[in-house]
């Protein structure tokens, strides 16, 4: 069938002892034998899956479905609105791409389903995931977000293809107003909110909100996230909505192992330098960096250094963002600094260690950050640095987690050795960041942010808060810097190497 259409201090002075006063309270449960992430009782077909999708499962290598994908595709097949929890890398995406492309060769027209994300680089992510599985039926898949031509996308939108994956935000810009756009959803059949813990904040209300009011009310609705948050809980009290819960213990995986190097805030840097040199110097790491500013220093630092490294921020173009997660998916540079852009969904096999340098704000984003690694049932660390400071937060996430982090041992004498070279690499990337502009960069992102968002409050049935994430496309960046010219960065590095 073809369809048409995250000790000591270095100077001698002893470090405050972590207080867990808060976090003796919560005793982790004991741990459950150790389950597979997969059903091998249970076939695709057995969940009712047409025969062309459990074909197409066959030659992609899915011989069975894992725990999410089993316990959601009947329940989706059978019309029922959900909100899916599970682990990351087990699977979600599958588990609701495969019963809407079910239902799709059956009565296929668009646009059929909108999934909806809150970043650009999952969206690409659903996009392809759809693309493979109904590759065979001829399924068209766009996606719909910022950083590229409006009239295209609104086009892409008349067009009406089977499957719409979008950020928020984008979408609410190209629906406003124009009711001619509007009506390519008056018959969508399913809406699917990825990642769905983080669309229901109040970020996303206001595009939200907007999308809303275009779509049926009889369609069905998916919600799918890695953690159940209670705004996820009280729409369990919805109507007719059912939560499935995949992974209710999905903290106590035993594949992850959760670490925590304690050291003052202004030697941090160089521990970075000391833990990716000697401790983990063959591993695929993601560093989770807290700012834009700092991820960029990182990165540029880390090159110095001699390290393979690529960056992920918000300040990029798509392009560059597509070729840093390329390059790192690759094994061309086995280190990533990145801001939360890349906490969210996004699936990068094999990674082995994520390095937690600013403390997420809480214990979910922490869930999210440590589900780029332990993917699929493969081994994984976690290491987060921490502060005197930090404490308060930290002992928040384990709460969160249910166990305490444990602390991964260095040697002190080992990272000193290495303060002179990485406080003079680190001198030459700040240099080098002035000569290209950086700081007059993110100035004028951050500018160019508030003023989007006071002309969307003034502008009639506009959204009050935009989503920054969609202004990375931004334009009038200037030509010295990153945003108009690419290779600035990488020239000026060569230069200043050590």
């Amino acid at each position: 069938m073809v369809l048409r259409k995250r000790r000591k201090d270095p100077s001698g002075t002893e470090t405050p002892k972590r207080k867990r006063q808060a976090t003796e309270a919560v005793k982790p449960a004991p741990a459950a034998p150790r389950q597979s992430l997969f059903q091998t009782d249970v076939s695709f077909a057995k969940l009712g899956l047409a025969r062309w999708i459990v074909d197409t499962c066959a030659k992609l290598g899915m011989a069975h479905p894992t725990d999410i994908q089993a316990m959601c595709i009947p329940p989706i097949l059978a019309g029922k609105n959900i909100a899916g929890n599970a682990r990351t890398g087990s699977g979600k995406t599958a588990a609701y791409s495969l019963p809407i492309l079910h239902h799709l060769s059956k009565d296929p027209y668009g646009v059929f389903a909108l999934v909806l994300v809150p970043v650009r680089e999952l969206a690409f992510q659903v996009t392809e995931n759809f693309r493979a599985m109904g590759q065979s039926i001829g399924v068209t898949v766009a996606e719909i977000v910022g950083g590229r031509d409006f009239s295209i996308q609104s086009q892409t939108i008349a067009d009406r293809s089977h499957i719409l994956v979008a950020t928020p935000g984008r979408l609410a810009d190209l629906l406003r107003g124009d009711f001619a756009l509007a009506k390519a959803f008056r018959k969508l059949h399913t809406l699917v909110l990825d990642e769905a813990d983080q669309l229901l904040t109040q970020t996303f209300d206001d595009p939200l909100g907007q999308i809303l009011e275009v779509l049926p009310k009889s369609r069905q609705t998916l919600f799918f996230s890695a953690t159940v948050t209670q705004c996820i809980e009280k729409l369990k009290k919805g109507k007719e909505l059912t939560l499935i819960d995949a992974n209710p213990n999905e903290e106590s995986l035993e594949t992850l192992t959760q670490l925590y190097v304690f050291v003052p805030k202004s030697v941090q840097i160089n521990y970075l330098h000391y833990l990716l040199q000697k401790h983990f110097p063959e591993e695929s790491c993601i560093v989770f960096a807290a700012s834009l500013d700092e991820c960029q220093l990182l990165t540029t630092m880390l090159d110095i250094l001699g390290f393979e490294v690529t960056g992920l921020h918000s300040l990029q173009s798509q392009r560059q963002r597509l070729a840093s997660l390329g390059k790192f998916r690759a094994s061309r540079a086995k280190i990533l600094v990145a801001t939360d852009v890349a906490g969210r969904g996004l699936d990068i096999p094999s990674v082995a260690v994520v390095l937690n340098m600013g403390l997420p704000y809480d214990g979910d984003s922490y869930v999210h950050r440590a589900g780029r690694t332990a993917r699929a049932g493969r081994p994984g660390k976690v290491v987060t640095l921490m502060s005197e400071l930090d404490v308060s937060r930290v002992e928040a996430i384990e709460r969160r987690i249910g166990k305490q982090l444990e602390l991964l041992p260095t040697k002190e004498e080992e990272a000193i050795k290495l303060l002179s070279k990485t406080t003079k690499a680190l001198q030459r990337a700040e240099l080098l960041l002035s000569e290209v502009g950086f700081a007059d960069q993110i100035a004028e992102h951050r500018g160019a942010q508030k003023e989007q968002k006071k002309k969307k409050a003034q502008a009639p049935g506009s959204q009050a808060q935009a989503d920054s994430k969609e202004l990375t496309g931004s334009k009038g960046l200037k030509k010295k810097g990153l945003k108009k010219n690419p290779k600035a960065l990488g020239k000026a590095t060569a230069k200043h190497k050590a």
